[in-house]
């Protein structure tokens, strides 16, 4: 009776060992945990200079040569291509989506590791008092082969998602661009109306003055003194609203740069004339060749059909997981008769009922799902893109009419001017005649800053300014965006 009780003692001894041996080795391999706090701050920078400055231009071979600006020098004010450099290095909302980028790699490999094995331990504890029954004991160690046998598909499927997340990111990266070139644009053409605005605000103050003061001399009309004033008016009330939209226009730079808003943001004169930046609506033939290779250029869409082929291999691995599941190992045993014994097992899932018929249907059906949104999406680029083409030849059209015409026009007011000075023409025949003038030549910049925020949201529709279309550039998987 006492031998019996000390095999026990010594089999419980044992099996703690065992279990205190796995538990280290678990706990070893496993990740701790460290609590991160949420920062409270908007972690907007509080001067252009505290933004990200240098740019390394082998980290992006995505943006084309004249965009690799090495440093960017504020003090002096931003240009176009300064504006771009800095939105790519410093906008909140690139910083945000390149975390996406982490996430799809951690589920690529999670993909690729290989299933733990699976260990057991068991114990028989004879009922009878013969003193020659031991205490059976079971130890087995198998792994899951079904898990291994899926496991390319599931790399292929986790590698495909990775890519449309990487595409995802450049597509953002490349928005953030040409809205970083298009707010440039807008701004610098909205400085450009307001000093038009201010000088037609001097020319009306200047008439009505001038009519204020002869009324007071009683060398004209109450209602010509009134006359005047109205263009004065409608002139101040222009400029407030230019003002009040370059205010806009210069809070959504601060926000795109991740500046606090009470920077102000001073825009420099472009390195050419600005009306070479306007480019010439394409022609037919280009227009067509550039809605033919949309769906080879343009990220989302790039992104979309990584999404389809990432699919694709979870099919495959729902197809495979049909198949019976099952794992393999070996048992070593001790009955209670104190004979050991050691063999494999097989442990079989047979497919009779559920079958896995269920996820592969969904599969299938999530599938078919994503090559029609691939197809929506495609057309809705390449009809977007005509429509774009077409504005921006109608504005062109008309902007090249207005353009030919103005300058008469501004000769005819000069010489109304003086017919008026002289007494030849009334004071409404002249406001009439200046207003209109005044609206054509503010026509002129709106048509001026449309032609080119359309020129860049073109280049967004079609992808052209890419330095090279993302689907030859699967290396940058690894290092950007």
């Amino acid at each position: 009776m006492d031998t019996a009780v000390g095999e026990r003692r010594e089999n419980k001894v044992y099996i703690r060992l065992c279990f205190t041996c796995l538990s280290a080795m678990t706990l070893a391999s496993c990740a701790t945990y460290h609590p991160v706090a949420l920062s409270s701050s908007a972690g907007l920078a509080s001067s252009l200079q505290q933004l990200q400055l240098e740019m390394d231009p082998a980290a992006h071979p995505e943006l084309p040569e004249q965009w690799l600006l090495k440093r960017v020098m504020p003090a002096d004010g931003l240009d176009e291509t300064e504006a771009i450099v800095l939105a790519v290095l410093n906008s909140p909302r690139l910083t945000a989506a390149r975390t996406q980028i982490a996430e799809s790699r951690a589920a690529l490999y999670a993909a690729g590791l290989l299933p733990d094995p699976q260990a057991g331990v068991g114990l028989d504890f004879p009922r009878s008092n013969d003193p020659t029954l031991k205490t059976g004991e079971s130890f087995s160690l198998g792994i899951d082969l079904q898990q291994i046998l899926t496991r390319n598909a599931r790399r292929d499927a986790a590698g495909e998602q990775a890519r449309a997340t990487w595409l995802n990111v450049l597509w953002q990266e490349w928005q953030v661009i040409q809205q970083a070139r298009m707010l440039w644009r807008r701004g610098f053409m909205q400085q450009q109306q307001i000093a038009m605005l201010q000088q037609q605000m001097v020319q009306a103050k200047n008439t009505w003055q001038g009519q204020h003061d002869a009324l007071n001399k009683g060398n004209t009309t109450l209602d010509q003194a009134g006359l005047a004033l109205t263009p004065l008016m409608d002139a101040e009330a222009a400029l407030i609203e230019s003002k009040r939209q370059l205010n806009a226009t210069l809070h959504d730079f601060n926000l795109l740069l991740g500046v606090d808003p009470s920077v102000r943001i001073a825009l420099t004169e472009p390195a050419v004339a600005l009306l070479s930046l306007i480019t010439l609506p394409p022609s037919g033939d280009e227009l067509q060749a550039r809605l033919d290779a949309i769906g080879k250029r343009r990220p989302d869409l790039l992104a979309l059909q990584a999404g389809f082929m990432s699919q694709e291999s979870r099919v495959r691995e729902q197809i495979l997981l049909q198949f019976p599941s099952f794992s393999i190992g070996a048992n070593a045993l001790r009955d209670t008769a104190g004979l050991w014994t050691l063999g494999p097992f097989i442990n079989l899932n047979l497919p009779l009922l559920g079958g896995n018929r269920g996820n592969v249907a969904v599969a299938r059906a999530t599938r078919g799902r994503l090559a029609e949104e691939y197809r929506l999406q495609l057309a809705n680029a390449r009809v977007q893109a005509s429509k774009m083409a077409r504005d921006q030849q109608l504005a062109y059209e008309e902007w090249q009419a207005l353009t030919m015409h103005l300058p008469q026009l501004s000769l005819t007011v000069k010489r109304m001017a003086h017919a008026l000075s002289i007494g030849q023409i009334d004071m409404l025949t002249f406001t009439t005649l200046r207003t209109a003038c005044f609206s054509q030549q503010l026509r002129v910049l709106m048509l001026e800053q449309a032609l080119l925020e359309q020129g860049v949201a073109l280049d967004t529709l079609t992808g052209t300014t890419l330095a090279a279309a993302p689907a030859q550039t699967n290396n940058l998987q690894g290092v950007h965006p």
